[in-house]
């Protein structure tokens, strides 16, 4: 989850430039990926399809055989125009010297063969968008939903989020300090969770353990309650602090880290949610995802092998958290198929994908179980026969994984059982939303 690779930027471009294959697309679009951005040609078609939303992309250079150096230095003064909301939620539990390393270094991002900047780093997002894009960092916003900044006048913290200042009027002292004591139970149970060996309980429902809430709740609906709560008490101040960094931003992008924090923060900030995905959907803005934001838009994460005994119970909300949701249909929310306590947060996507970032050979037995499941509930309520040796490909690569995917977007809207799609490090995914018809649908592929 915290977004290692191995491989860098210095890559060879792809023998066939993207854009014969794949023209810019119509609409909404959104990157998945497991490491970031870390090919010379996945960066090229990520500035190219930005460029093309503004309307300044020229029609050559959407085909050309272009490196991303050029691309950067022709559209200098473009990019320096772009506004990117970095959310980083996924590592807000982790200590901050642990970030802060994974963040030190001098070069830059995939310089001699490093993830990041330096020996021992990682590829952080607005790392990678100042150094390989050219995107100024004050015009990176890095924050976390946990922190609340459309509320609580924060300090910021170093490798996590920036200062924020609101300044909301009638703002209630005793609801920050409530809100506050609540995010300390998730960390209190995160802590007892992290040892070794593990306290498993801890955060728990009628527990003892650190991190249990004297309520008897879970420390996850401890604090999804009393989040909840205050996006509805400040709505005004929600409100437009979405309007000013998601409306308006041209780019956003999610940081890897812990993945059940990462969905809680989600859970606990539905309404912020829920403007993200309608921004996104109105082509307001493109959203590009890194391991544990990959994997909070997709219908289940239950195959990630970072979710040990004892942390859905902590730290996954009760489903009436997310009721409150626009996006998520009532097959998502019954229990059914996929259990509501691994369902991603940020339901950006229609279609019914699950996702294994950081995939290997050692999951394919169970992708494939999975995915045959998938393919047989299809066919039963479609009537459509799927190709055989799709299926039978489904886990061994991302390619054949996004071909069943979309195969299936454009026939079913409401499926119980998701298609796990094997993402490898450095494999990345453009999903784009199209129209046939009167049919919405969704095309998954595979940017080398």
């Amino acid at each position: 989850g915290g977004g290692a690779s191995s491989r860098n930027c210095n890559c060879k471009v792809s023998p066939t430039p993207l854009g014969a294959m794949y023209p810019m697309p119509p609409g909404p679009t959104v990157y998945l990926t497991s490491t970031g951005f870390v090919t010379e040609s996945q960066w090229v078609r990520f500035i190219q399809v930005v460029l093309h939303r503004r309307g300044v992309l020229e029609v050559e250079d959407s085909f050309a055989h272009l490196t991303r150096e050029r691309l950067v230095q022709k559209y200098a003064a473009e990019i320096k125009q772009l506004k990117v909301l970095y959310i980083n939620d996924a590592s807000y539990h982790r200590p901050t010297d642990m970030m802060v390393k994974g963040r030190s270094g001098t070069g830059k991002v995939g310089q001699d063969g490093h993830l990041g900047r330096g020996p021992g780093t990682w590829l952080f997002w607005d790392q990678a968008l100042e150094d390989l894009m050219g995107v100024p960092p004050e015009n990176i916003k890095m924050v976390q939903l946990f922190e609340k900044p459309w509320l609580f006048n924060r300090p910021g913290r170093k490798a996590n989020y920036e200062a924020s200042s609101p300044n909301v009027k009638g703002l209630d002292p005793a609801d920050q300090e409530a809100y506050y004591k609540a995010l300390m139970l998730t960390q209190d149970a995160y802590d007892a969770l992290k040892e070794d060996p593990p306290k498993v309980g801890a955060g728990e429902a009628g527990g003892s353990l650190p991190g249990c809430p004297s309520s008897g709740k879970s420390c996850a609906d401890e604090l999804a309650e009393i989040s909840q709560l205050l996006n509805d008490k400040y709505q005004e101040a929600l409100d437009t602090w979405c309007t000013e960094n998601i409306d308006a931003s041209d780019i956003i992008v999610g940081q890897g880290g812990e993945v059940v924090m990462l969905n809680l923060a989600w859970q606990c900030n539905q309404s912020v949610a829920s403007r993200l995905v309608a921004a996104v959907r109105a082509n307001k803005t493109v959203y590009a995802g890194l391991s544990a934001s990959t994997m909070v838009c997709a219908k289940s994460m239950e195959m990630t092998g970072e979710i040990q005994p004892g942390w859905i119970e902590a730290f996954s909300a009760h489903k009436e958290s997310l009721h409150r949701s626009s996006h998520l249909n009532h097959k998502d929310l019954d229990g059914d198929g996929i259990h509501v306590s691994v369902l991603g947060a940020l339901p950006l996507l229609r279609s019914p994908i699950a996702m294994r970032p950081h995939y290997t050979e050692a999951w394919a037995q169970q992708v494939l179980e999975k995915n045959l499941i998938a393919e047989q509930e299809f066919e039963k309520e479609t009537g459509i026969e799927i190709p055989d040796h799709i299926v039978r490909d489904s886990h061994h690569g991302c390619e054949m994984g996004c071909r069943l995917l979309s195969l299936m977007s454009k026939a079913s809207k409401e499926q119980d059982h998701p298609i796990f799609v094997p993402i490898r490090n450095g494999k990345c995914i453009e999903v784009t939303k199209h129209h046939l018809g009167g049919l919405v649908y969704e095309n998954f592929h595979v940017v080398p």
